[in-house]
């Protein structure tokens, strides 16, 4: 490669790394939501037109999260994990799964716990939660066109037992066993289910599920 072009790739991937580093604030203090809406504002606050992919950006907003709050973040990432083994042990029944941020590794201060479920009919769902003492905060059908909706039916936003959120989705059962690819890693939203989920705590609380990371499962 020519010293010309080389120095072109790197001014490029300098480029790529500074809109995803300010993509990642933007995502961890909430002044965005998506991840295409915080590269758009970063790459235009910073006069930069290149823009780094999804998973680059994550990746920077683990890093600037383990910054800021240092260990705190894996004891919260932990206690996240606890809360949602306990839900879905309650759950049980419904074949729940943990996915989303928690699942991954890579968490925000406004994150909260994914849990889906290979169920349809909300109304026993709804039960079994109160029964157990969590408070349902919102609920509702889920209203989009596949295949934006991926098979998702219902949604149940609860507050568990020690304050978290925690969003429920039930899944039409062909999307559940046949999860969707990810748009930020590439790889099927498999998630884990309470066994694997518990064995995580119990081997490597801290694990992250990042394809391609070092130290990932």
């Amino acid at each position: 490669m020519r010293p010309k072009d080389r120095e072109r790739r790197q001014r490029l991937q300098q480029a790529r790394e500074a809109v995803a580093l300010e993509a990642a604030r933007l995502l961890y203090y909430g002044a965005c939501k998506e991840y295409i809406e915080a590269k758009r504002v970063a790459a235009q606050k910073l006069g930069i037109g290149a823009l780094p992919s999804n998973r680059e950006v994550a990746i920077k907003l683990l890093e600037y999260a383990v910054l800021v709050e240092g260990d705190e973040y894996w004891r919260r990432l932990r206690r996240f994990r606890e809360e949602a083994l306990h839900l879905m042990m309650t759950l049980s029944s419904f074949r729940p799964r943990l996915v989303g941020s928690v699942w991954r590794g890579i968490i925000k201060p406004s994150s909260d716990i994914d849990i889906e479920l290979d169920f349809t009919d909300p109304e026993p769902v709804k039960r079994k939660l109160l029964e157990e003492g969590y408070r349902i905060i919102e609920e509702g059908p889920i209203e989009v066109p596949e295949p934006l909706r991926y098979g998702s039916l219902w949604r149940i936003e609860v507050e568990t037992p020690a304050g978290s959120r925690a969003e429920i989705i039930l899944k039409e059962h062909e999307w559940y066993v046949r999860p969707p690819r990810c748009d930020i890693y590439g790889d099927p939203k498999k998630g884990l289910n309470p066994v694997e989920l518990r064995e995580v705590l119990e081997k490597r609380p801290d694990a992250l599920f990042i394809p391609g990371l070092e130290g990932d499962e």
